[in-house]
């Protein structure tokens, strides 16, 4: 199936491609409802960690669970959900301009747990023939999409955002309605050059990452103040090989909205001994 939506796209992208009249119809209406999301509150309170986060590092679910504070969204927040939102209903279009039968959109599904429910909202399931598959739709930078989304392989060892738990845990959730499903994968689309990727998953790793979403939903109702953990510590900063004598955080950490809380004594300031104007790091040990 998944050379077969590759093949697809390339196709009807090759040959003077054109999106009929209901198809942009119905992509006007999806991408309608996208933008009302941007009136709307993120609500909070709900008892366990949503399918699109309970993958990503622990300590910044065990942080959200205590309440700690986040670093203040920025204004522009918002727009770049848009932008994701927008690439979904571009990457839908195409998909079916190509020819692809696409039966579900935007569905709504729930996974039991020991614990409780999770809650998620997957892309897209589609039909070849009698086979289903369930894919998730990603916007990635070009460092992204060349590195992370270059392989299924470098998603596994790239995957801070907890990607592989959420598809195979959706795939799990719809199998309550469509028995035969199995984790399609992902359809990567640049932001700066509009390229394509289809990256497929491995169905024979869905056990294996379901069951990671049990062990991370036991730990997480366990979690509070006293059991606190970072899941990864600074690192020496070091400059032509040599050490500064300043500390760094982990790149994962860098992302994360609770680095200030995290690391209170955090300090965001520009490599010294770089030319660079984009050399900014966040420091957890700074010294001119």
């Amino acid at each position: 199936m998944v050379t077969n939506i590759a093949e697809k796209i390339e196709d009807f992208l090759a040959n003077d491609p054109k999106i009929p009249d209901d198809i942009i119809f119905r992509a006007s209406q999806m991408f309608n409802n996208k933008l009302g999301k941007f009136n709307f509150k993120r609500k909070g309170g709900a008892k366990l960690p949503s399918m699109s986060q309970v993958g990503k590092p622990f300590c910044q679910l065990h942080a959200e669970k205590l309440g700690w504070e986040k670093v203040a969204e920025v204004n522009s927040f918002k727009i770049k959900m848009l932008y994701g939102d927008m690439t979904e209903v571009i990457a839908v279009a195409l998909l079916l301009a190509a020819g692809i039968e696409i039966v579900d959109l935007n569905k709504r599904v729930t996974l039991e747990t020991e614990h409780g429910i999770i809650n998620g909202e997957l892309d897209l399931i589609i039909k070849d023939g009698n086979s289903y598959s369930l894919w998730d739709i990603k916007s990635a930078s070009k460092f992204a999409f060349e590195r992370k989304f270059d392989s299924y392989e470098s998603l596994k060892h790239n995957d801070d955002f907890g990607y592989l738990e959420q598809l195979y845990g959706y795939t799990k959730a719809e199998r309550e309605e469509t028995p035969d499903i199995k984790a399609g994968g992902w359809i990567a689309i640049s932001k700066e050059t509009g390229e394509m990727k289809v990256v497929p998953a491995d169905p024979d790793d869905e056990e294996s990452y379901t069951n990671k979403i049990s062990d991370t939903i036991s730990k997480y109702v366990e979690a509070d103040e006293t059991n606190f953990k970072r899941c990864f510590e600074d690192e020496p900063e070091t400059f032509y090989r040599k050490t500064t004598g300043n500390r760094k955080l982990h790149k994962t950490c860098s992302y994360c909205n609770f680095r200030y809380s995290c690391w209170p004594n955090l300090v965001y300031a520009k490599n010294p001994r770089s030319k660079s104007a984009t050399a900014y790091n966040y420091y957890t040990v700074f010294k001119d």
